[in-house]
């Protein structure tokens, strides 16, 4: 008996019909499974918190609590609290730091760098480019700067150095700068 070409597209089609539901049933079991699953654990959670488990006035253990530390923001040494966050960033590690003194001295030559008519870029260059060794510093004198003052440093450099001058005299020597010394 030879069979029509109608006849064996029939047989195929109930075939992949039949492994099509043989194939839902299975899957179906198995993610009723899981909801039960989930369902029972959600149901012990719930008996935890209302107090049932674990039982009051008994002693439990206390594990220690995990910390995630924050990374500096390594581009903004102009930001005042770029050097305690460094300090975090390194606990248990210290790192050098500009001594008050030091910053104070360093703000006081930026706040005379601005002239009347004529500006010393000379300092602002000799400073960002010589004396300030990593970026910790340059918040040091920054923070100085605005204790003294009670100005923005960037500001104020802003305010008398042209964009040539800023880019050259501050800003790309104090990106070239290390993030901080130990």
């Amino acid at each position: 008996m030879k069979l029509s070409k109608t006849t064996w597209w029939m047989i195929g089609g109930s075939v992949l019909a039949v492994s099509g539901i043989g194939l839902y049933l299975l899957l179906s079991k198995k993610k009723k499974k899981k909801k039960k699953k989930k369902t029972n654990s959600q149901n012990e959670t719930a008996v935890m918190s209302d107090g049932i488990f674990p039982k009051q006035n008994t002693v439990q253990s206390v594990t220690q609590k995990a910390t995630v530390k924050e990374e500096p923001n390594w581009n903004s040494p102009f930001n005042y609290g770029y050097i305690d966050d460094v300090k975090a960033w390194v606990a248990p590690r210290t790192i050098k730091v500009l001594p008050r003194v030091k910053a104070i001295e360093l703000a006081k030559i930026l706040k005379e760098a601005k002239g009347v008519f004529n500006d010393d870029e000379k300092a602002v260059e000799n400073i960002f480019s010589k004396q300030l060794q990593d970026k910790t510093q340059v918040c040091s004198v920054s923070r100085a700067f605005y204790d003294s003052y009670k100005k923005d440093l960037w500001q104020h450099l802003d305010s008398f150095l042209n964009v040539k001058e800023m880019q050259s005299f501050v800003t790309i020597p104090t990106r070239k700068l290390p993030n901080y010394q130990s």
